[in-house]
């Protein structure tokens, strides 16, 4: 099911309001709070070149929480903390208009706040 992509950004007071409510929730377990998750660009532009290039049709975009089994390169202290996952789609033909995970290409691996809270702004 295909739907019009809308690209407007949000009002900052809306999504400022946003970030408020989650954190209001979220604060209730201080243990896995995340605020924020940062991605580098070259990540990002890593997976925006397979989705021009055709590969991918899209983006899912999963909430997680750290196991005790870490992935390679997140760092210990991390475990019960809550990330994101970014899983790219392919359109699963013949299936209506259904994306696919490609389980073969999970993101990972970004730098959450509180422990990196530089520069956040909401």
């Amino acid at each position: 099911m295909s739907q019009k992509f809308n690209d407007e950004p949000i009002d900052p007071k809306v999504a400022q309001a946003m970030v408020d409510a989650y954190a209001v929730e979220a604060r209730k377990f201080p243990k896995s709070f995340t605020k924020c998750v940062w991605f580098p660009a070259e990540q990002i532009l890593n997976i925006a070149k397979s989705m021009s290039e055709g590969k991918y049709d899209g983006l899912r975009i999963y909430f997680a929480q750290y196991t005790d089994a870490l992935p390679e390169g997140v760092n210990a202290g991390n475990e019960g903390k809550n990330t994101l996952l970014l899983v790219p789609t392919t359109l699963n033909v013949g299936n209506g208009e259904e994306h696919k995970d490609d389980l073969g290409d999970i993101g990972n691996r970004g730098q959450g706040c509180p422990d990196t809270c530089e520069g956040t702004d909401l």
